[in-house]
């Protein structure tokens, strides 16, 4: 507006292509590290071990890539953007093997298979002995047609994975994963790969009570040995959280928000009114994303000044899958706009803001959603008094996986 630029934590690109891009190139790998700690340099399996997990990374930001733009198009407008392709389950001889199922659950134990390379648009991966890459996909965000329940910032992850002492978690509360790659590496004594070449448990093992090749694990991550020095797991292994996920779908229904904003104002001369935090169509979840949904609304006489995004007063500027998934809902949403009756000064680390927007990230341990709490959603001290209408908010902290978008 008034030809200033918006401003946003950290500053967007100019179009949403390329901010999804850089998205893609920054995407934060912290949560192999376990892997990489893997790699001694005394190890002498160390060059083949790093060069499987530079294909498995290949194969995680393939899935997220694919993931994040879901739901944007025709009979696919009202779909999730965050669904995760199912497994390649057709195997060997078949024409369709390297396509994702159809069809898959943790219940039908068919939310394991090879990764669905063709689906993905990539070449076909392999591991550094000429394994192809096996995948999970948690029930939280599989094909839309069986999982219908919403996907946004409230949804988790529901895998878990072990190191290789077997008891240490690698996923403790607010790091459970959406999905799970596997590079199998050689086969271990009683694995028989050519007598059994579509089994899983042919080329993915079992150690201390966790299981690679059952559909859900929990799974352990390898190399790992029995208390004889024997290699009983040897399965190398990336996992995808929820977190990690979550966050590039943040992005683009940030950059959906913004645009929408702009139009209202750019019809109506102000800002829409934010909706109550406590509305009864923004404190429930969303069981089926191509149901009619009840949109996170305002009563239409209260000038709420601070509250969560509006999506009935901004609808005609949004795409179907914002609303149908429930993305105004977990939003925090704050003006400073006399014709709105919000005449408050607002500011992000004292500089004045006509809104703030955040998108809060994945729920952490004790943070609990939905919720009328606003520590369930934000973690910055300044940000989680924000339902007493104090106007000072700060930028996301190092610590916070909240995101925030601003408009001077």
């Amino acid at each position: 507006m008034n030809g200033k630029r918006r401003a946003e934590y950290p500053h967007p690109r100019a179009s949403a292509g390329a901010a999804l891009l850089i998205m893609l190139l920054a995407m934060t790998l912290a949560f192999s590290a376990f892997l990489i700690a893997s790699l001694a340099e005394s190890d002498p399996d160390a060059e083949r071990r790093q060069r499987t997990f530079e294909t498995l990374m290949q194969a995680k930001q393939a899935l997220i890539a694919w993931a994040v733009v879901r739901g944007d198009f025709g009979a696919d407008s009202h779909h999730r953007p965050g669904t995760l392709p199912c497994p390649d389950t057709k195997f060997f001889g078949d024409t369709e093997s390297g396509n994702a199922s159809g069809s898959c659950s943790i219940g039908g134990g068919t939310s394991l298979g090879r990764l669905p390379w063709k689906s993905l648009g990539m070449d076909r991966l392999r591991d550094a002995h000429g394994e192809m890459l096996w995948y999970a996909v948690s029930d939280s965000f599989r094909n839309p047609e069986l999982a219908k329940a919403a996907i946004n910032s409230d949804t988790k992850g529901t895998l878990l994975l072990y190191a290789a002492d077997g008891s240490t978690l690698l996923t403790p509360a607010g790091e459970e994963l959406s999905a799970v790659i596997f590079a199998p590496g050689p086969p271990l004594p009683g694995q028989d790969r050519e007598a059994l070449p579509d089994a899983a448990s042919s080329y993915l093992d079992a150690f201390d009570g966790k299981n690679n090749a059952k559909a859900g694990g929990p799974f352990i991550a390898g190399p790992a040995k029995d208390s004889g020095g024997n290699r009983v797991v040897n399965d190398l292994i990336v996992g995808i959280t929820a977190r990690e996920l979550l966050s590039g779908l943040e992005k683009r229904a940030l950059n959906e928000a913004g645009k929408a904003l702009k139009k209202y104002a750019d019809d109506n001369g102000r800002y829409p009114n934010p909706a109550p935090f406590d509305a009864p169509g923004c404190t429930s979840s969303i069981g089926d994303v191509k149901s009619a949904v009840t949109p996170c609304a305002g009563d239409g006489v209260t000038p709420t000044c601070l509250g969560r995004f509006p999506e009935d007063l901004a609808a005609s500027g949004l795409a179907p899958w914002f609303s149908q998934n429930g993305w105004g809902r977990v939003m925090i949403y704050a003006i400073h706009d006399s014709g709105a009756g919000c005449a408050t000064f607002l500011n992000v680390d004292g500089k004045p803001e006509k809104y703030v927007l955040f998108a809060p990230g994945a729920a952490r341990a004790g943070q609990h959603r939905p919720s009328t709490a606003l520590p369930d959603y934000l973690e910055d001290a300044a940000n989680t008094d924000g339902w007493s209408g104090d106007p000072n908010f700060s930028a996301p902290g190092a610590s916070s996986n909240d995101q925030l978008r601003a408009e001077p």
